[in-house]
């Protein structure tokens, strides 16, 4: 394929905005800033130039740009999205702090991104580009968690709590496992997939030194595995720190089987524990980005088929209200409890089309 012709696929296959031209802006508070991280766009570029010998890798390019590229399609906001898709709102302890679960908390560290994922179910909070946690918020985190034992577990995320540098990072680290040594602490980030650069021996020690921690990287397909993105993420296992992903059904972007297959398998190879597979939630403007339940859970089926306890992430997703996280592998199952004789069984559709009969 010439260079011409080539360039002329990669416009068409795309009908969004540029990735070169991205920058950090935003117009309104109401509107999730724009911004691809350099380490993306040096990913993105390596993609478009191994496209000219191999058009294939196109479709790589234009999921990964789906992702972060504005477009026209997210100012139109469907009946049932809101600016609050899981209900956290009324958890919030502090404008930092969630407590929706008896045992775990949800700390939002900062507003702030290393790039804008635009279907984004947290984007009503990242839009107002909120700064970094300060000490006296950070405090009343703490006092919070040291006054409430049953909490044993912790997510720091945000935005990005690797947006805000070593010393932010470190501050709440530190705060977090003073107040008990044996609160785990999830870190959900995008920063393995965003800047990988961020993961220096420094940070790698830091990490470990707050044992117990789990790392959380969001990383939706296998395109954006890059040799960087690989380092870092295999440099965290080298050190001993656990990590399990998460990932975002996502129409026209990973939505086949192919893509999930290829990305779950590749993550366990590396180590990496797939842990959630997320039906879209319902935020303001994302209408376009997600997967009938229909379609979901049809290739739901096929995942079954092809993935090894292993390999396979909880199929869930996050009920409106407060409702919490729901297995929608249960709605394919079609489970019903019944109880007998001091038994409880469940009669469910097992990955060779047959229904089964289980009693525990």
């Amino acid at each position: 394929m010439n260079i011409k012709s080539f360039l002329s696929q990669r416009q068409k296959s795309i009908n969004q905005t540029d990735w070169r031209k991205c920058s950090a802006k935003q117009t309104s508070e109401s509107e999730l800033p724009v911004l691809i991280s350099p380490s993306f766009k040096k990913l993105l570029h390596e993609i478009e130039k191994e496209a000219i010998k191999k058009p294939e890798r196109l479709k790589d390019l234009r999921a990964l740009r789906l992702q972060l590229e504005f477009s026209e399609k997210e100012k139109n906001a469907a009946l049932y999205e809101t600016s609050d898709p899981l209900g956290e709102q009324k958890y919030c302890i502090t404008p930092y702090l969630v407590h929706q679960y008896e045992n775990r908390v949800l700390l939002l560290t900062t507003g702030k991104c290393l790039s804008y994922c635009r279907y984004c179910f947290r984007r009503g909070f990242t839009a107002r580009n909120h700064g970094f946690i300060n000490e006296n918020e950070l405090k009343t985190v703490c006092n919070y968690i040291e006054k409430n034992p049953k909490i044993t577990e912790i997510l720091v995320s945000g935005g990005d709590p690797l947006s805000g540098g070593y010393k932010n990072i470190k501050r709440v680290l530190c705060a977090l496992r003073a107040v008990r040594q044996n609160l785990i602490i999830r870190l959900c980030t995008r920063a393995p997939v965003f800047a990988p650069e961020v993961f220096t021996p420094g940070l790698l020690r830091l990490l470990k030194q707050s044992k117990p921690l789990w790392l959380i990287p969001h990383i939706n397909h296998p395109a954006e595995l890059g040799s960087g993105q690989k380092k870092a993420l295999l440099d965290c296992i080298d050190s001993g720190i656990p990590v399990q992903s998460q990932t975002v059904l996502l129409k026209n972007i990973n939505d086949d089987e192919t893509t999930l297959v290829i990305l779950f398998h590749t993550l366990t190879c590396m180590g990496i524990k797939p842990g959630y597979l997320f039906q879209l939630d319902a935020a303001a403007g994302t209408s376009h980005f997600r997967v009938p339940l229909k379609d979901a859970l049809t290739l739901w089926k096929t995942l079954e088929k092809r993935l090894s306890g292993l390999s396979r992430p909880q199929f869930s997703a996050d009920l409106p209200e407060g409702g919490g996280k729901f297995p929608l592998s249960a709605l394919v199952a079609m489970e019903k409890i019944v109880e007998k004789n001091g038994l409880s069984s469940f009669s469910a559709l097992g990955t060779d089309g047959v229904i089964h009969k289980y009693t525990l």
